[in-house]
Formats: C-alpha cells, sequence, structure tokens
C-alpha cells in the first residue's frame, strides 16, 4: 500500500459555514503571511538569536494565548519600546499569529456559552447508513465526487437548495476547515481554537473542545476500539502540528500527538485513515516570509506522519527533505542562513491500495520553501514525486 501527496491546487468550497466577525477584521486572521512577517521582522532579531539568552525563544511564545502576547507589546507591558514601533493593528496580527488564534475566543467559543445547545446526545448511528462526506475526501484515492446514492440527492435537486441554518464562530475572523458530516452531525474546527459538533438537520450544537490553536483541515471520522466507552473517533490536526482523537458522540479527549517540533510547524489538510493509521500531512508558515532579512531562513521541512489510530503512537515518518537544514551562509546583519529547507504538504494523502510496482503508483507533489541568498543553492525549491509505503 502507498500514500501519494495530492498537490494543493485552489480549491473553491461552494457551501461554508458563517464566521461570525466583521467584514473590517478579516486581515488580522490567525496564520497570515502578515503575521508572521511582523514577527519575523521585529521579533526575530532578538526572540531565537542566541545571543539574546533573555528572550524567549518562539516557541515560548507560540504557548502563550493572545492576550498576553498583546498586552505585552502594549505601552504598558514588559515589550512596550519594541512594540512602540508597531501600530495597534499590527500588535494585534503578531499576537494572534503566534497563538494561533484570535484575542477572545477563549472566553467566547464554547458549546456552553451558547443558546442553541442541543437538547439531547444520542449514540452515533453507523456513518455508512446515511449520506455522508467524511473527511477531505470520499474515499481514500481523494475523489472529489460521490455517486447519487451515496450524497441522496441528483445534480438537478442542487439549484433548489436553500439556506436551513447557520453557525457562527464566536471571535472568528476565517474559515478555512472543511465540515465532515458523518452520521447526522457536522464536525468542523476554525480560527477561534474551538473545535464543535454540531446537529446536521438543526445546527444546534452538541459539544466544542477547545484544541487551543486554529484548526484548518477536515476532520476525519472512524470506527475506534481501544476506548471501552467509544465507539467512534473524529480526528483533526491544529496551527501547532497537534493531532487530536476525540470521542465523536460526547468530545472527550481519546489522545493527543504533536507530530513535528518546529515553532511554525503546522496542519493545514485533513488526516487520512487507512487500515488502522492515520496518515498526516505536515506543513509551516515558514516559506511566506522567508524573504525577510532578519529572520533566520529556514529550518522547517515538510512530512507526512503515520499515527496509529488507536493510540496516537508516532508510527513512521516521512520528510519530503530527508537531509536536515544545515547553517550555509551568513549575511552581511549577521542573520545566519540554513537549507535545505520546505515542501510544506499542504493537502490530505492520497493512499493507493496496490502493492509498489503496480500501474499507477506515485504522483505529483509541488512543494514551497526558500532560502534568502544571492547566489544559486541546489534544491531551494522541490517539485517531485512523493510516495511512501504505508
Amino acid at each position: 500500500m502507498n500514500v501519494w501527496f495530492l498537490p494543493p491546487a485552489a480549491i473553491a468550497i461552494a457551501a461554508q459555514l458563517a464566521v461570525g466577525h466583521a467584514c473590517g477584521q478579516a486581515a488580522m486572521a490567525p496564520g497570515t503571511e502578515s503575521g508572521f512577517a511582523l514577527f519575523q521582522k521585529k521579533c526575530t532579531t532578538c526572540h531565537g538569536n542566541p545571543a539574546v539568552e533573555r528572550a524567549p525563544l518562539p516557541e515560548a511564545i507560540r504557548s502563550m494565548p493572545p492576550e498576553k502576547i498583546y498586552e505585552a507589546l502594549g505601552p504598558d507591558g514588559i515589550m512596550a519600546a519594541p512594540g512602540a514601533s508597531l501600530s495597534d493593528p499590527e500588535r494585534r496580527r503578531i499576537a494572534e499569529f503566534m497563538s494561533g488564534r484570535p484575542l477572545g475566543s477563549a472566553r467566547l467559543g464554547a458549546a456552553s456559552a451558547m443558546p442553541n445547545q442541543c437538547r439531547g446526545n444520542p449514540q452515533l448511528p453507523n456513518p455508512a447508513s446515511a449520506p455522508q462526506w467524511n473527511g477531505w475526501s470520499s474515499d481514500a484515492a481523494n475523489h472529489r465526487f460521490q455517486s447519487v446514492a451515496a450524497a441522496g440527492m441528483r445534480a438537478q435537486d442542487v439549484p433548489r437548495l436553500r439556506l436551513k441554518w447557520a453557525f457562527g464562530f464566536p471571535a472568528g475572523v476565517s474559515a478555512n476547515a472543511e465540515p465532515a458530516i458523518v452520521s447526522g452531525r457536522v464536525f468542523v474546527g476554525s480560527d477561534n481554537g474551538f473545535f464543535y459538533s454540531l446537529n446536521a438537520t438543526s445546527g444546534c450544537v452538541y459539544w466544542s473542545f477547545e484544541a487551543g490553536s486554529t484548526v484548518r483541515g477536515a476532520a476525519t471520522v472512524a470506527s475506534i476500539t481501544a476506548h471501552a466507552a467509544s465507539r467512534y473517533a473524529v480526528y483533526f490536526g491544529d496551527g501547532r502540528a497537534n493531532v487530536y482523537a476525540l470521542d465523536a458522540r460526547s468530545g472527550a479527549l481519546l489522545w493527543k500527538s504533536r507530530v513535528d517540533e518546529h515553532f511554525v510547524a503546522r496542519i493545514t489538510a485533513g488526516p487520512r485513515i487507512f487500515k488502522g493509521k492515520l496518515l498526516v500531512p505536515v506543513s509551516s508558515s515558514e516559506g511566506f516570509s522567508a524573504g525577510t532579512p532578519d529572520y533566520p531562513c529556514c529550518t522547517a521541512r515538510g512530512s507526512v506522519v503515520a499515527l496509529d489510530a488507536e493510540t496516537g503512537r508516532r508510527i513512521w515518518k516521512a520528510w519530503v527533505i530527508a537531509e536536515e537544514p544545515k547553517p550555509y551562509a551568513t549575511q552581511p546583519n549577521g542573520v545566519v542562513l540554513s537549507g535545505p529547507s520546505g515542501g510544506s504538504v499542504w493537502n490530505t494523502p492520497t493512499v493507493d491500495p496496490r502493492p509498489p510496482g503496480s500501474e499507477g503508483w506515485g504522483t505529483v507533489l509541488p512543494m514551497t520553501g526558500g532560502f534568502q541568498t544571492t547566489e544559486p543553492v541546489q534544491g531551494t525549491y522541490t517539485y517531485s514525486i512523493s510516495c511512501a509505503g504505508a
């Protein structure tokens, strides 16, 4: 059996859940280029610089809530001096990017604070008993369509669809995650740090789980046997490269596993489950602003990680770039450059169950990554055929 890393082509989703934010806030979405670019430009001369021992590492800052970072950069904060050169929107962008969620989201996002809570929480029926869209795709081959029987509707029914309900993500400013519709429920995450289970018919909320960082990829639901009280688990990843398995009925945490230690590693696509393995694509935010002169670019590498779906135990990790990044040049401003790097995996892996050597084994994956240099460097960018045996 082989795993294909599919190309991250531009994707348009016809319908998405409503996001509770004002239009003017859209530019402050966590994970945007502006947030990381500002951190690179204004903060990395100290944070992450070995010569400045008292400055917290970027990894430590990423574990802080956005309110604490924002306050530190304010007029009365411990970082008031560098913060004085930032506008208020810039301080917000840095705080929200580094924490991975909007200001105020921890206080507002919980289902317990919502008026539209579901009155009951029945057991999930067999997912195969009703129309569903489970994960990024309807099958392991990553097809973006399904049959009339599986969908429960025909193409000619689409023009007659009307809005039935809408759900706003409290304090959210963007909605990137594709909802998974399984067993009459909608499973979806957002940038506010929460993951939700909703009733697909009414839109009422069964539960929320606070992951603490943005969720950009689709969730996947599958049966689970290692936890006596749980029949089905829902799997997803977040903006800090954490992978979660929750009880699909109650939202209780079954396990959590971090799949990459880089401070800007993240998961931007849905995982794929196949024969007991959860296949997780790993990307990073580093490539967005790799040209910033004050940033020691670049050390993040993309990968696909296989976890035991029952326990979260790591089985294997396939790097897109096998070689570990090493320093190769020092810029006139003293910033050390490293490589090779990049190769983020932006999309859900595709699985080919046939053995190696069979027809059609492999696929194309565009990668991103780069170095800051005026000299030609071999391997600066990748565009490769990538396949890993699962």
